[in-house]
Formats: C-alpha cells, structure tokens, sequence
C-alpha cells in the first residue's frame, strides 16, 4: 500500500453521525421524537487551503436510514478518489449495512473496505450492551472478539443523545462509541453543540424539495479519539450542521494535514416500515 492509506479511516466516519434519529415537526422537545426513514446523496470534495500530501479529492456518499420497527437499519455506501502531491491516484469503496436495537443493546453490522489494489477487508459480527458492559463477536474474521466498556453506544444512539443535549441547551456530551469496523471501530467521543445555525445554503433547497420537516440546526463538531492508545489528540475531527430531524449538511472531515467537504446534493424521504 502506499502513503495514502494512512488516510483510508475517512471513509467510515459519516456512518457516525449520519446513522440518524429524527424528530419532526416546528415545536421539538427532547422526548418528540419520530423516527423518519430517508436517504442522503453528498458529493465528496477537497477542502481547499489546507496543503499537506493530498492535492485532490473527489467522490460520493449515499446514505439510506430507516425504522425497522424494533431497529433502525443503515445502508450507506462511499466511494471517495483520493490524489497525492506527485499525483498518484487510489480509489477508496467502504459499504455499511447495519441494524441497531432500539433499546440499545444489540447492533448487528457488515462492513467491506477496499483500498487501492489491497485484499478487501471485511467485519461482519454482533455487539451486544448490558448495564455494566459489552461484547463484539465477529463472524468475520472468525474467531475475532472484543469487550466494550461501560457505557459504550452505538451509532444511532449516539446521535440521539446529542440532539438530546442540544435540545436541552447543552454544549458538550462524550462517550465511548463502537461502529463496527473492527477493533479500531472503538472511539472516546466528544460532541460540541457550538450554537445555533440558520445560516441558509444551496442545501435549504434541496431539502426543502424533499418535503423535509422545519426544524432548529446547531453547529456541531465531533471529535474521535482512540479509545486504546488513550491519546490527547484526535484521530479526526467532524464539523456540520445539524438539524433537530438528525439530517447533516455543511460537513468537514478534518484529519489535520488535510480535509474533506460533503455537500448536500439529494435528500429524499423514504416509506416508512408501517409499524
């Protein structure tokens, strides 16, 4: 592999944030919520001024998100070019599909990751949560195992807790996350609710052609640490805006030397499941 792998971890983050739990509606409280299935087209592109090893960026993201009455399931695919200084090109293809309880305590996942010419890797398997801990089993790689701290949460639950915190006038929420992507899938996370935004953008459009509920959006950033290395500076950083309904725009992937925008290019609301 060359160089650019070390940058391959940006494929998995949006599943974080964008594994959504929605409210609909004008008037929001932290208990309103109604879970809305939909899917999200983002065009992936360069953040320019930074420098550093990466000269280009190009790709697409699309997100399916819905209520599976008992869980809620994701479908996400990202496909993402990423250019070197000298310009060497590697493709990047990160696919997700998951299915997470809604009390919390069981997520099941299947993730496949492709870099360049490198073998495909792949975590398929089960996390379960109690009140005191959890447990990774994998069915790929087989035999591969991994114990959850107390208090860890999945991806949907997570970001419910920080429209909770955002709702309720709070600026600052960390916890221990797991996303499924093997043993680095275990993140300390800290979530800062930095106010909030009703700057409008070309996205104001989009979703409001797909019929998208008004609702209040906060600046956000996400910052992802290590959970085992126990480091003082994160892995990478998410700046977006979010909206009360749990859907994104305005995001920047930052990974220090070089970063990523995701732009809103399509938002549709799905069928719900009926429940």
């Amino acid at each position: 592999m060359t160089g650019l792998s070390r940058y391959f971890p940006a494929t998995r983050v949006l599943s974080f944030f964008l594994a959504t739990v929605l409210v609909s509606g004008q008037v929001v409280s932290a208990q309103a919520f109604q879970l809305l299935s939909h899917r999200a087209i983002y065009e992936l592109s360069l953040l320019p001024g930074r420098g550093g090893d990466i000269s280009g960026v190009t790709g697409r993201m699309v997100l399916e998100w819905a209520d599976a009455c008992e869980g809620y399931t994701t479908q996400q695919r990202m496909v993402m070019r990423l250019i070197s200084g000298e310009g060497r090109q590697i493709n990047s293809d990160f696919r997700l599909s998951s299915w997470e309880d809604k009390s919390g305590e069981s997520f099941r996942f299947d993730v496949r990751t492709a870099f360049g010419k490198a073998k495909p890797e792949v975590f398929k398997g089960r996390a379960t949560r109690t009140n005191r801990s959890g447990k990774v089993k994998f069915q790929k790689p087989d035999g591969l195992s991994l114990n959850l701290p107390r208090g860890v949460v999945f991806p949907s639950e997570h970001i419910g807790r920080l429209i909770d915190k955002a709702l309720a006038g709070e600026s600052r929420m960390a916890l221990p996350v797991f996303d499924g992507t093997g043993k680095g899938g275990l993140f300390e996370t800290v979530g800062l609710v930095l106010g909030p935004d009703a700057k409008k953008t070309a996205a104001d459009d989009i979703l409001a052609k797909g019929k998208m509920p008004l609702v209040p959006a906060w600046r956000v950033r996400l910052s992802f640490f290590d959970y085992n290395t126990g480091d003082s500076l994160p892995s990478y950083e998410v700046s977006l805006r979010l909206f009360a309904n749990g859907v994104a725009d305005r995001l920047v992937l930052d990974y220090s030397d070089f970063a990523v925008v995701g732009t809103l290019k399509d938002f549709t609301i799905l069928e719900g499941a009926g429940c």
